[in-house]
């Protein structure tokens, strides 16, 4: 309470102290640190003014200024002293400066600073006060002991801190419907609720709201789009805000711990508190609320005390992406003053923080006229005082104090940087974030982030996902977070995944158990270290990932509603059931820790449930789906339907995922008579017609269905746009019956009575499955009664007759009927409308009345036709009569008097009056009777002319790519579709471009078939249209010009199975669109346009529009206007079922989805087929789903076909699609037959179990392999080195064809060529020796597994041990322990195995495989030591012969203790002999085990637990037993080398067996380098480490291959460090190789080892290194470096540059074989110039003619560079070597030189020329010898 109450008194000193009542403590680190410059620069006088000024608290404080009691003074005495010792130093200071006249002039700093010794005479070396006098008071010593650091200390924002009045500068998080989630400085979140944004706002709520309680009084009035208020049209996220916190509360939760809340407002009178008039200067900051909008800008309320004060936004000042159109009155935004006017109160601002926020501009506050100018968000210039590792604290206009923390500071990424990076004294730019109303003096934090200093308006995650591959988001995981910084107490800092994304994590979040200490260097989260870790916030002010590092948080299935998402199977707990009076309501169900969904009554379950309360009770474990989710109001809908939680089909979640003829589930959610209203997954829905409900009819649907039900429904047409869908229950496959055709409007028929009702009969039609409907309207004319009378008489059974059709509807399968006379009549006569084509202008229709209003009348006839009967055609005498004096369902005749076919739908206008006909122009017609001009056809003379059906000529004026465009005469114009041209195929000569042959200004002779409607590109059998200019649809095929009657082709006459010729008129992403008249469009799928399946890969390069096709009709729907077309000549996929389905046949089919497992492959409509990951490919490596495309048509093998499951399964394998004799990797295995124990095989794993995997080799063959048979190496986490899908090699080790049981093995040692089988009881023999592991020691015996065998165990009896007696074998064995034993017993019946362990079971053999040894090992020459030796004693002519036939008898004990020494002690000393004068034979025996004695322990024979009954014998005692001894001592060689080790007939397979052999062979470094590989193939890089040391200090230096078997190790050691190792150590271990081998020859192996791990840049790095070092004296060093230069690195430009400076470094003598060599790279290399060596040799052999060999290497790389050329080349330079200038002039080369020429030259023509060649080179050589011989 101290500080307190020091807030209303007088102001507290600049000491920064919190309270009165502490009492500052003396640093002695901290005296020792001189002040900053800037502070000491500080006169008295600015200190006192400073420290008496009181902290301004806001207004909206909650807790009031406390105040010391009784009015004493809040200044303790010490404190005082500490204030006058300031004040003291700072004028000392002063007066030796320079004078500075100005507080704030800091550009001639170096003339007002104090030189370092200076300073040191004032302030000494513990930075206290020193005067001149050699003493000082002991007043004043006091005063400077008392003396403390001033700096202002460095704390970040929390919530402690945080009190009402604190202003804060922060961005917009989240938007909510009724509060704003502001993101403050250190991971701090507020809430600003909506009537804390400005008071505009707030009046407009309030306003709102008493507008709503009169409308609810009213009970009228709809809501207006201004009558809500919608946040969101305010703000956005990421927008920089200032904030006042108006209070700080902690929310009780009753589910967890007090919630802390900082309730935050907006308001500019709160946000700008403290500011006035005066203090407003350019590039401060000011919060403001718009006011109102004006057309250049916006005026803004700045929340000044001023009420005169205002503000104004220039358009152009608006920030980018905000229009002023976008601003609205209430709306707040933080903006940057740019100038005050002059005379006004009006203050011009700017929204552009971000154009001021950079760096290197000069827009930074520096100077003000007060403190209260500085506010966060204001950018200001900074003069650093203090640097640390955990911030920076500086001045501001050398009076405020600001500071940033370790999160604003950058501080988090690493320790050291900011001292590396800001320095004491220096100015710098930072934006103020927060103020600290509570402390004692004004203090603010800033921060220099780039993206608060620039204060970027973009969201960080959003800019982020620029730079990062994967951008994370809230709730990701992280697998390798890893740690850079590590905060004692509070928490660590990460990086994830990349330098620019931070993450921090609480100590509470970094494990579930308590974590009581963290550290740097040390622990499991010490820097470097990588951890997995969560995603939980994003801060967007300290750009800062928050994360959780706690298991339970990573596992979560959801940490948030936007998690879950829809149509999404989750598993959750009822946590909750809710009721009401109507019972149970719905269930809440825990899904995640804070996440639950709600479940409604009707989704609990498919079926209606009695007592929904019994099933599911609280804590019950449940599957749902999701059904919907509101991230708004944080609800998740569910159902526990099994129907809807089981199903397969994919879940409609958007409109637009959707496509006509998908099928999915739904639930009805209100039924209507006529439809229901289908609800599927978020927020689609469709609408089922009754129509659509069954293929049977149903009238009402409310009688068949009922809300909560499930349907399976398909798409019938959905519009996302519009968010509308269709849908239906019926089967899209099932087609019409062809009879159905037979019934159409205006036929008379019969049927039979089955259902009645009051308003209609149903009636059965013969030879039809439709139904017939007769209402009661058309039961018979007349009045109502007469009707109702009539229906009376009927009964179910009777059968009518005469009953006329008035419409079919095909989709319902229904048939409307009528019996009314007059109808019927009028049928027979034809005056009944059937359909547009019987209509005619002026034509006398007989109709029914369906409707009348108080203007028209409503005609309707057959097919579903309605005349339109306007009150103008109506008689005049009619007009005064109620309802013109007609009745609804009276028969009416009346003219036809028009006709519109604009619209897919022609209409038509009747009239009553006599007068009526073609003349008519009311609705807005021509005079059909005007002449013509400029007429194509001479006969023509007025447009009355062309009617349907006329013969005319027609002129060519333009051809496109599907019709041509035509004139009939001037302004008369005409079009010839494509498919009105052809009669034949073969008359189609170009089939890509069939109008090609025709051109403009053509005369075709056409027949007119009627006017075509541009908007949807049809024409109707109609001759005239209403319009002015008609545009005509003309036919040019022979066939139908020709004809006299020709009929047109409608979709009707179109049967299955015919063909025709199409063209192409649009191209989709999965069909064609093609016409086969202008009135008859189909489709073909891409599947069946072509055989040839590599034309459909581009449908629009090889079918363009307007190409010709020859196809077929696979199917008809008339009602629904559907054709589907083929233009294959097999047929169309779509035709096949699943019967006619086969193994073995090969189809086309469309990709229709891909996913990790299969492909999903289209065959027909109806039929879809599963591609696994074993029918992919021949090559299983090769097998990706991924690589096929939507909709890409590929070629399949149909594999397998259940049909009562409808399943097929495909095959992509090239083999089967394509030719089965191409290479196949991966046989396909369909049985176990196919199997063999051995084979090798690869799989796919289908499922990861606890006790192994289970792999997939093919239909039906599934193979097992135990967690033991997975690797060789030992793996603790075994399932996360396997997944599902996941491709393995094994071999089968067995296999049962009869259960089909198949288990295999990964491990790499069982695939190798040399496996054996594992071992089982019946392959063991009695007497065989085995080796095995200790599984299980007892004190009656050892049990032993033995070796390579399916888990064959055998005991070991205590007795069979040791030649000794055994009490306890437990201390002798352990397990793991690896043994040799030899099998003494076997019982068949219990399966039972006797083991023994005892040394005589061995010695047999160890006699026989010593004497068939043809070299002398050690043992021998120890025993020819031991026998030649003198002996001292009387006994010593012994013989051999009695030794070698001594028994083990109880003297074995003493050689079994001297075997102990030798183990123990690691080699064989001379006291372990008999006699001293056996110590020779003892040496013998020492030297060749000198190294690799340390066996650790091990005890062979099991004796080393046994007691020492003897103790060591003295050389006296050891004399007087000497004859005894001898028998022993000749045999204890044998027993120390303990050849049992070899034994072994798999080698070496322990460390024990190694260690026995290095006993042996000690300088053996190859089997050094095996024992080390031996430990690399166990993981264990360390133990390989330390054996090559203990190698190079094992091998004797004496020996004479010592040098070779040394640097073998060095260089196995090089090779382990570059693959396991880092830079580090390869580099240490390279010195230390240096140090004791050749220099020259350890870099050269270095490189080649760096060559072939691909370190191409180490490599080059070192051969520079070897070129100063070692190039002076070896060419070779050149040479092999620019071998490496144009080889490896295809760099020959560097290799060639070599050459010159090579010859600069190496001795004149080596000169011409270096280049000569540097000729030859040029040769064989790819990258060299052939014709560049040639030149380089020339040179030499015109510098050195003598030289013969140059002529030789020349030859060779000619002859070795090979091609015809290249012969020529070599003869030339054979010819050249005997006749040539160079060569018989110069060189004169001797007879012998030449004979071996001749003898090159002639094996040469023999193996590359001819007989003619090989006689020319005989001819060249006799000429030789004789001119020889001449001058000779």
């Amino acid at each position: 309470m101290a500080s307190a109450k020091r807030k209303n008194g007088v102001a507290p000193s600049k000491s920064g102290e919190n309270g009165t009542n502490k009492r500052r403590r003396v640093d002695t680190t901290e005296k020792q640190k001189r002040q900053p410059l800037s502070e000491r620069n500080a006169k008295l006088t600015t200190v006192a003014s400073a420290s008496s000024k009181l902290s301004t608290i806001s207004a909206v404080t909650n807790e009031p200024p406390a105040f010391p009691r009784g009015g004493a003074g809040v200044l303790t005495p010490l404190e005082k002293k500490q204030i006058r010792a300031k004040a003291d130093r700072d004028v000392l200071i002063e007066q030796k400066r320079t004078q500075a006249t100005d507080l704030f002039d800091l550009q001639d700093r170096d003339q007002n600073v104090l030189s370092e010794d200076e300073e040191n005479d004032i302030l000494g070396d513990d930075n206290k006060i020193v005067r001149s006098k050699p003493k000082q008071s002991s007043k004043r010593r006091k005063v400077q002991e008392a003396e403390l650091d001033l700096a202002p200390r460095i704390e970040g924002l929390n919530y402690k801190r945080i009190a009402p009045g604190s202003l804060i500068l922060g961005r917009v998080a989240k938007v909510n419907p009724k509060d704003l989630a502001i993101s403050l400085p250190n991971n701090l979140t507020g809430y600003v609720p909506m009537t804390a944004v400005s008071e505009r706002l707030t009046a407009k709520i309030e306003s709102l709201v008493a507008k709503d309680v009169e409308d609810d009084e009213e009970n009228n009035g709809s809501a207006d789009e201004e009558d809500v208020v919608e946040l969101s049209q305010y703000f956005r996220p990421g927008q920089w805000v200032r904030v006042a916190v108006t209070s700080t509360v902690e929310e009780a939760l009753s589910t967890s711990k007090a919630k802390k809340r900082i309730e935050l407002s907006l308001d500019p009178v709160l946000t700008n508190r403290g500011l006035a008039w005066k203090d407003l200067v350019a590039n401060c900051t000011l919060q403001a609320s718009v006011i109102s909008i004006e057309d250049h800008g916006v005026v803004v309320d700045i929340g000044l005390s001023d009420a005169e004060a205002k503000g104004f936004i220039p358009s152009q000042e608006l920030h980018h992406g905000l229009e002023i159109s976008q601003m609205k009155p209430g709306m707040v935004l933080l903006c940057l003053v740019k100038s005050l006017a002059a005379g006004g109160r009006i203050v011009k601002l700017s929204t552009q923080l971000q154009n001021f926020g950079k760096k290197t501009t000069s827009h930074t506050l520096g100077t003000a006229p007060s403190i209260n100018s500085f506010l966060p968000g204001t950018l200001v210039e900074i003069l650093l005082s203090n640097v640390t590792a955990a911030g920076l604290a500086g001045k501001v206009m050398d009076l405020l104090d600001v500071t940033s923390d370790l999160v604003q500071s950058g501080a988090r990424s690493a320790c050291s940087s900011l001292e590396k990076v800001y320095t004491p004294g220096t100015k710098i730019a930072g934006r103020l974030i927060y103020t600290f109303p509570v402390s004692d003096s004004k203090k603010l934090g800033f921060s220099v982030l780039d993206h608060v200093i620039q204060a970027d308006t973009n969201i960080p995650n959003a800019d982020m996902q620029k730079n990062v591959k994967h951008a994370l988001h809230v709730s990701s995981v992280v697998n390798e977070a890893k740690v850079v910084r590590v905060e004692p107490g509070l928490g660590v800092y990460f990086t994830l995944g990349s330098e620019s994304l931070d993450g921090f994590a609480h100590i509470s979040r970094l494990s579930d158990s308590k974590v009581d200490a963290l550290s740097a260097d040390s622990g499991p989260f010490k820097i470097g270290t990588k951890h997995k870790a969560r995603v939980l916030d994003h801060n967007a002010v300290d750009n800062l990932f928050i994360l959780s590092l706690q298991a339970t948080v990573i596992q979560q299935p959801f940490l948030r509603v936007e998690d879950v998402s829809v149509g999404e199977v989750v598993k959750g707990r009822v946590e909750k059931l809710i009721a009401d009076e109507h019972g149970l309501k719905g269930l809440i169900i825990h899904l995640a820790e804070g996440v639950t969904g709600f479940v409604p009554r009707i989704h609990l379950s498919d079926i209606q449930l009695q007592n929904p309360e019994k099933k599911f009770r609280e804590g019950t474990t449940v599957s749902a789906r999701v059904l919907s989710t509101d991230v708004v109001r944080r609800h998740v809908r569910l159902t526990l339907k099994k129907s809807l939680v089981n199903s397969d089909l994919k879940p409609w979640t958007e409109y637009r995922q959707i496509s006509d003829g998908a099928y999915s589930l739904g639930t009805l959610v209100k039924v209507l008579p006529n439809g229901a209203v289908v609800q599927f997954y978020g927020s689609v829905r469709g609408f089922l017609p009754v129509a659509e409900m069954s293929e049977a009819y149903i009238k009402d649907a409310t009688q068949h269905f009922r809300i909560g039900q499930v349907l399976n429904v398909n798409c019938l047409h959905v519009d996302p746009e519009q968010s509308k869908m269709t849908v239906s229950c019926r089967d899209p496959s099932a087609t019409p019956r062809q009879d159905l055709h037979a019934v159409s409007p205006g036929n008379v028929v019969k049927g039979t009575i089955f259902e009645k009702s009051e308003d209609d009969l149903l009636l059965r039609l013969p030879d039809t499955d439709m139904i017939a409907r007769l209402d009661l309207d058309h039961i018979s004319d007349g009045s109502l009664k007469k009707r109702q009378a009539a229906l009376k008489k009927t009964r179910v059974g009777q059968q009518l007759s005469e009953l006329l059709v008035l419409e079919v509807q095909v989709k319902r399968r229904l048939v409307r009927l009528s019996n009314r006379a007059s109808l019927l009549k009028a049928s027979k006569d034809g005056s009944l409308l059937h359909g547009f084509q019987d209509a005619r202008e002026g034509k006398k229709v007989t109709g029914f009345v369906s409707n009348i209003t108080p203007d028209a009348v409503f005609v309707s006839f057959a097919a579903g036709l309605t005349g339109f009967l306007s009150k103008s055609q109506i008689p005049t005498e009619s007009l005064q009569l109620p309802d013109f004096g007609l009745t609804r369902l009276q028969t009416v005749t009346s003219t036809i008097s028009s006709i519109d076919y604009k619209g897919p739908h022609p209409r038509f206008w009747l009239s009553l009056k006599a007068e009526s006909g073609r003349n008519i122009k009311g609705n807005g017609t021509v005079d059909q009777t005007q002449a013509l001009t400029d007429v194509v056809d001479g006969s023509t003379t007025s447009i009355e002319d062309f009617k349907v059906g006329t013969v005319t000529k027609a002129r060519i004026t333009s051809v496109k790519d599907t019709q041509v465009n035509v004139e009939l005469a001037k302004n008369v114009l005409g079009r010839i579709d494509v498919s009105e041209i052809f009669d034949k195929w073969e008359n189609i000569k170009d089939r890509k471009k069939p109008l090609r042959v025709f051109s403009p200004k053509q005369v075709l002779p056409v027949r007119i078939l009627g006017a075509h409607d541009a908007r949807n590109h049809r024409f109707l059998p109609i001759s005239h249209r209403a319009g002015k200019k008609p545009l005509f649809e003309l036919s040019a095929k022979p066939s139908y010009v020709n004809n006299s009657d020709p009929e047109v082709l409608t979709l009707d006459k179109v049967q299955v199975g015919s063909f025709w010729i199409a063209f192409v008129n649009n191209i989709a992403e999965k069909c064609l669109w093609v016409n086969i008249s202008p009135n008859v469009r189909g489709r073909i799928r891409a599947i069946d346009v072509s055989d040839d399946l590599s034309l459909v890969a581009d449908l629009e390069e090889n079918f363009p529009v307007g190409s010709a096709l020859k196809v077929q009709v696979i199917s008809v729907d008339v009602e629904k206007n559907h054709l589907d077309l083929a233009a294959k000549a097999s047929g169309a996929a779509n035709q096949i079922s699943l019967k006619e389905l086969s193994r073995g046949m090969v189809l086309p089919g469309r990709v229709t989805k891909t996913s990790e497992r299969q492909v999903l492959v289209q065959l027909s409509d109806n039929i879809v087929g599963a591609v696994n990951l074993i029918d992919l490919s021949d090559d299983y490596a090769k097998a990706n789903p991924t690589v096929f495309q939507k909709n890409e048509i590929v070629r399949v093998c149909v594999v397998e076909v259940d049909i009562p499951n409808k399943k097929v399964l495909l095959s992509l394998r090239p083999s089967k699609v394509l030719s089965s004799s191409l290479p196949v990797e991966d046989p396909e295995i369909s049985s176990p037959h196919q199997l063999h124990v051995n084979d090798v095989v690869r799989g796919f794993i289908c499922n990861v179990a606890d006790t192994g995997l289970f792999i997939t080799l093919g239909h039906g063959v599934t193979a097992f392999v135990r967690v033991s048979n997975l690797s060789d190496s030992f793996i603790k986490e075994w399932k996360d080195e396997f997944q599902r899908d996941q491709l393995v090699r094994g071999k089968i080790i067995s296999l049962d064809v009869e259960t089909g049981q198949v288990q295999m093995s990964l491990k790499e040692s069982v695939m190798k060529s040399d496996y054996v089988v594992p071992t089982t009881f019946d392959d063991l023999k009695v007497g065989q020796i085995v080796t095995g592991k200790v599984a299980k020691v007892e004190d009656f015996g050892v049990f032993i597994v033995i070796d390579n065998s399916a888990n064959v165990r055998g005991l070991c009896h205590r007795s069979e041990i040791a030649e000794q007696r055994v009490d306890d074998a437990r201390k002798l064995f352990s397990e793991g322990d690896l043994v040799k034993a030899k099998v003494l017993r076997l019982d068949p019946e219990t399966r039972r195995i006797s083991l023994g362990l005892k040394a005589r079971h061995f010695t047999d053999e160890k006699e026989e495989r010593l004497s068939n040894n043809e070299d002398k090992d050690m043992w021998d020459k120890t025993s020819q030591a031991e026998n030649e030796s003198p002996r001292e004693d009387e006994d010593g002519d012994s013989s051999t012969d009695e030794n070698e036939g001594a028994g083990l008898d109880d003297e074995m004990l003493d050689d079994d203790e001297d075997i102990l020494n030798i183990q123990h002690n690691g080699d064989i000393d001379s006291s372990a002999s008999e006699n001293d004068d056996e110590s020779e034979s003892e040496t013998t025996t020492k030297s060749g085990l000198v190294a690799g004695l340390q066996i650790g322990g091990f005890d062979w024979q099991g004796l080393s637990a046994l007691p020492n009954t003897k103790t060591n014998s003295t050389p006296a005692a050891d004399t007087e037993q000497a004859h005894p001894k001898h028998k022993k001592k000749k045999r204890k060689p044998t027993i120390q080398a303990d050849l049992t080790g070899d034994l072994d007939t798999h080698g070496p397979q322990s460390t024990d067996d190694y260690e026995r052999l290095l006993l042996s062979e000690p300088d053996s470094s190859l089997l050094w380098l095996q024992y080390m590989a031996f430990h690399l193939e166990l993981g264990e890089v360390d133990t390989a480490r330390r054996l090559a040391q203990r190698a190079l200090k094992s091998i004797s230096p004496l020996g004479g291959q010592s040098e070779f078997e040394k640097l073998n190790i060095w260089i196995a050691l090089l090779n382990l460090e570059n693959a396991y190792g880092d830079d580090d150590s390869v580099e240490t271990t390279f010195k230390s190789a240096c140090q004791v081998n050749d220099p020259q020859e350890i870099h050269e192996r270095l490189a080649s080892i760096y060559i072939q791990s691909g370190k191409h840049d180490k490599s080059d790095q070192l051969f520079q290194v070897m070129l100063k070092r070692f190039g002076s004296a070896d060419p070779k060093v050149w040479l092999n470096y620019a071998t490496f230069l144009f080889d490896t690195l295809s760099e020959p430009d560097r290799g060639r540059a070599l050459l010159s400076r090579a010859l600069q470094t190496l001795p004149p003598t080596t000169h011409v074989d270096i280049t000569a060599k540097f000729a030859a790279l040029e040769f064989r290399c790819s990258k060299g110039l052939a014709e560049r060596g040639r030149t380089i040799f020339e040179g030499l052999l015109d510098s050195f003619p003598k030289r013969v060999d140059l002529w030789n290497v020349l030859l060779d790389l000619e002859m070795s560079y090979g091609g015809d050329e290249q012969k020529g080349q070599v003869r030339r330079l054979f010819e050249r070597i005997f006749d040539g200038a160079t060569a018989a002039k110069k060189a004169r080369i001797k007879n012998k030189q030449a004979k071996f020429f001749f003898k090159r030259w002639l094996d040469f023509e023999e193996k590359e020329g001819d007989e003619r060649s090989v006689e020319g080179v005989k001819k060249r050589a006799e000429i030789w010898v004789r001119s020889q011989g001449q001058r000779v």
